[in-house]
């Protein structure tokens, strides 16, 4: 027996860091953009001996500590088996441990017949990600699609989002490499630059909560807060000279532009993907 689930992935354009003790409280607002691009999870139980729980990530065994803190949470005397396959890069920019996590967590409910809510699976997931230092905010976004404001730091039931009205439109990225969310999030001069433009931009962005505007700011957040490599800065500068505006996928080395930009194909392949109408969702069991 197996449960199939599939996560979109999120791509944070600013963000402002907030601390709490209590790992349930603690998490980030700001602002993303929820793409159909996420992964797929596929779980079953191999029997009911008490062993580790084997985790592949695009085929091949990894420690992939987020979806096994979720899988020690869940899956009680079970082994289980685990395979999320990513239709978005690891370690990018793109909240792929907080969709592996939440369609690992989703999958395991239908599975075990858990009984639990989607706020209540999603809040697993949001534990594994601040436990395992491997995101802030990803999670609540990811569980409900479109283009997120996250108000209030936390996962669902417990931070709020708000919500920019969005087109169907389609994103262009290109990757430069993977950067380790788990080093800026414990750098605490680079949290501070982080929070002094998140807030900045925040008040930006409600005074005209449009996708141009969530662009525009998160660009300006990307110049503001240094978390930004030559080659984005560079590509930056070329899609606004093409009169467009790209950002910088948080926290990772991937640029972003809405729609088509000539300028990007410049610097790398483009790859794309839409905005998300719906967050994670069981695809069959």
């Amino acid at each position: 027996m197996f449960v199939k689930t599939h996560s979109p992935s999120h791509i944070t354009g600013f963000f402002e860091i907030r601390d709490n003790k209590n790992p349930l409280y603690k998490g980030s607002v700001g602002g993303g953009i929820v793409l159909e691009a996420g992964c797929v999870t596929e779980v079953s139980i191999r029997d009911d001996r008490p062993t580790k729980a084997g985790i592949l990530i695009n085929g091949v065994e990894e420690e992939a500590n987020t979806s096994k803190y979720v899988v020690e949470r869940l899956a009680g005397k079970y082994e289980i088996a685990v395979s999320t396959d990513f239709e978005v890069p690891v370690g990018c920019g793109f909240g792929a441990s907080g969709a592996g996590a939440l369609s690992t967590a989703l999958a395991l409910n239908e599975l075990l017949s858990l009984g639990m809510t989607l706020n209540e699976v999603a809040q697993i997931a949001h534990l594994a990600e601040v436990e395992s230092n491997t995101g802030l905010g990803d999670v609540i976004a990811e569980t409900c699609g479109g283009v997120v404001i996250r108000r209030k730091p936390g996962p669902p039931g417990i931070g709020t989002i708000d919500k920019i009205p969005w087109r169907k439109e389609k994103i262009s990225y290109v990757v430069f490499g993977k950067k380790s969310t788990k080093a800026v999030l414990t750098d605490d001069s680079m949290k501070r630059r982080i929070n002094e433009a998140g807030r900045a931009v925040m008040k930006e962005l409600m005074r005209e909560p449009t996708l141009e505007k969530f662009m525009l700011v998160s660009r300006d957040f990307s110049l503001r807060s240094e978390v930004i490599s030559d080659k984005c800065r560079d590509a930056i500068e070329a899609v606004d000279a093409e009169g467009k505006v790209a950002s910088v996928a948080m926290l990772g080395d991937t640029v972003f532009v809405i729609g088509d930009s000539e300028a990007l194909k410049e610097f790398g392949e483009v790859k794309e993907s839409r905005i998300a109408d719906v967050g994670a969702r069981v695809i069959n069991h």
